[in-house]
């Protein structure tokens, strides 16, 4: 969608019918906003009133050149310094609409052209929709009796139906604006009123707070009702927060924005932790068997912020840091609003990165536990960024997660692996294994055998060369579909294998729901395989590895003394940097080669 330009408008808010300051609605109405409201649907512009508090500042805003088009009678403000002048209504009670200098030009013709093809009918219609109910004003220097009789009787003959048009415009509207959920206002809603409340004068006074909850784990320790359920009750809680200046809305699956006028931060803690706690009981008050929690980040407004996207987007950022740090709330500070742009300097690059193959395929050597004879290898990433030099998986891998691109990466480094397979075949070499890592989300997709099979099918290598990885458990989410994959894959030749067995999720449970062939131990138990304690724990997943027919594999071995503790355990293979660091696929396959050679 092309972007609009902000046209700044300084209203007269006693003009009654043609433009005035609603109370009710806290706006400008009347005749000239609805021509404006027409002409911004049909322009590249976009029309807002300047500061809607029902006093006007024309002079004062036209003067300082801040705002581009301010409107009133000829007679009242011919002292005003303006570039142009569109007459309406021409006559005893002339109206004007004057242009500033600040005013792009392409704007001004634009609206004169707009405004010579509107006919008298479309005019009349609007002075009967803004005659429906006369609000509480001041100086109306337009009356009715100026209007004459025939007005007062096309009034009678339009009033029910501009009646009835207003009031499903008005319904249309809110229901445009409102989440479903939680009864909230959306991102529309959010945006409007964002240009409503807050201009140049105030923006400095505000801040973001932005509220996530981790919706996909709710939904699968829960149900979906009972996460709408909770969401509604976040909403509540946060409703009761919210002051008359403030702006509160569901903009995501996840989240809701605050932009809260505040007086300081001590303040800010106050009704924060408070909200933090009362939300944080809601798991206790319900009898719910799972902790429910929600983070928040704090982005405080500049004076130059202007993009609403961009500043929900640094306050996210801290939420999802506090959640990650498991902290109740962050402030966006120096340090990370820098963090955040490297993240979106490289977002930004992805694309490119994928097209110009800049993400290059790694291989780290798996030895032989009893006689240290490299019998394979992982299949490792890492970008060469044409700025930033290569880039460690940890720099990239968490943000093409939350960006929803990991399965490309995935499938990516799959095909890249069949081409160093199929490489190695060609040199005779055909006992050398790659394993190969694929996230949760990936592996539980339901087209997920069927994309991998298009991919080997280009390739010939044995297909027991293959190992796929599983680099998280999924007992509790998509259990099914995982079974189905690794049967499939298995019946195709290919072989599966738990990572980071012992670690986060992973359990023993997982080596009985889903038919594996190997298990990679967890470099957090193989550090502590010299001690008492973390050599019994290795030593019974061993034991029972192994009366399942599957391959034991130790990761992150790094001394003489693990690898020792290893062989006396019995584990099958060794990967870490005691044998080998990560090395280009070019540099592995060279060094595969001699060693067969040799």
């Amino acid at each position: 969608m092309e972007e609009k330009t902000l046209i700044y408008v300084a209203g007269n808010p006693d003009a009654y019918p043609l433009e005035y300051f609603d109370k009710d609605t806290q706006t400008y109405a009347g005749v000239i906003p609805e021509l404006l409201a027409e002409f911004s649907d049909q322009s590249t512009y976009e029309i807002v009133y300047y500061e809607a508090d029902g006093t006007g500042h024309r002079e004062e805003l036209a003067q300082q050149k801040q705002v581009d088009l301010f409107s009133g009678y000829e007679a009242e403000e011919e002292q005003l310094e303006n570039t142009g002048v569109v007459t309406l209504f021409p006559g005893e009670n002339a109206y004007a609409l004057y242009f500033t200098e600040a005013a792009p030009d392409a704007f001004q013709s634009n609206l004169r052209a707009y405004l010579e093809q509107v006919s008298p009918a479309e005019v009349t219609g609007l002075l009967m929709a803004s005659v429906e109910t006369p609000p509480n004003t001041q100086g109306m220097y337009w009356t009715m009796g100026a209007m004459g009789a025939a007005l007062l009787v096309m009034a009678a003959v339009l009033l029910l139906t501009v009646r009835r048009y207003r009031r499903r415009l008005k319904e249309s509207q809110q229901n445009a604006e409102t989440d479903e959920t939680t009864g909230l206002g959306n991102m529309e809603y959010l945006e409007r009123y964002y240009k409503q409340y807050i201009n140049d004068k105030n923006r400095n006074l505000y801040q973001a707070v932005y509220f996530y909850v981790d919706t996909d784990r709710l939904r699968r320790l829960s149900s979906g009702q009972e996460t709408d359920e909770f969401l509604r009750y976040c909403a509540i809680v946060l409703g009761e927060y919210t002051q008359d200046s403030d702006i509160l809305a569901r903009v995501s699956e996840h989240g809701f924005i605050m932009l809260k006028l505040t007086g300081g931060t001590d303040k800010t803690d106050a009704w924060l932790t408070a909200i933090l706690d009362r939300i944080h009981d809601y798991a206790k008050l319900y009898g719910k068997p799972y902790e429910t929690n929600i983070y928040a980040g704090i982005y405080a407004l500049r004076a130059e912020d202007r993009d609403l996207n961009e500043i929900i987007f640094q306050a996210s950022q801290g939420a999802y840091g506090a959640e990650k740090e498991d902290c109740r709330y962050l402030r966006c500070s120096k340090g990370m609003m820098d963090q955040f742009m490297q993240e979106r300097h490289l977002q930004a690059s992805i694309e490119q990165a994928f097209a110009q193959k800049e993400f290059q395929l790694y291989i780290q050597f798996y030895v032989n536990a009893a006689n240290f004879a490299v019998v394979g290898g992982e299949a490792l990433s890492r970008w060469k960024h044409p700025q930033k030099g290569v880039l460690l998986p940890s720099m990239f891998i968490p943000l093409m997660e939350r960006e929803k691109m990991i399965s490309r990466l995935d499938y990516y480094c799959l095909k890249e692996v069949c081409f160093f397979l199929k490489g190695l075949l060609k040199e005779g070499v055909d006992t050398f294994f790659v394993s190969c890592n694929f996230s949760r989300d990936t592996f539980a997709a339901a087209d997920f055998v069927q994309k991998v099979q298009e991919i080997m099918n280009g390739f010939t290598f044995p297909r027991e060369l293959l190992i796929l990885e599983i680099t998280e458990s999924v007992s509790v989410r998509n259990a099914a579909q995982i079974q189905q994959n690794i049967i499939a894959l298995k019946k195709y030749g290919v072989r599966v294998a738990l990572d980071d067995f012992g670690e986060g999720f992973t359990s023993f449970y997982d080596l009985q729901k889903y038919p594996i062939d190997g298990i990679k131990l967890d470099k957090g138990l193989v550090d502590h395989v010299t001690t008492p304690i973390g050599t019994a724990i290795l030593k019974a997943m061993i034991q029972v590895g192994h009366e399942l027919n599957m391959t034991i594999l130790a990761e992150g071995v790094e001394t003489d003394e693990q690898v020792r503790a290893q062989q006396e355990i019995h584990c099958d293979v060794i990967q870490g940097f005691r044998f080998s660091h990560p090395m280009p696929q070019w540099e592995a396959n060279a060094q595969i080669i001699q060693n067969r050679r040799t």
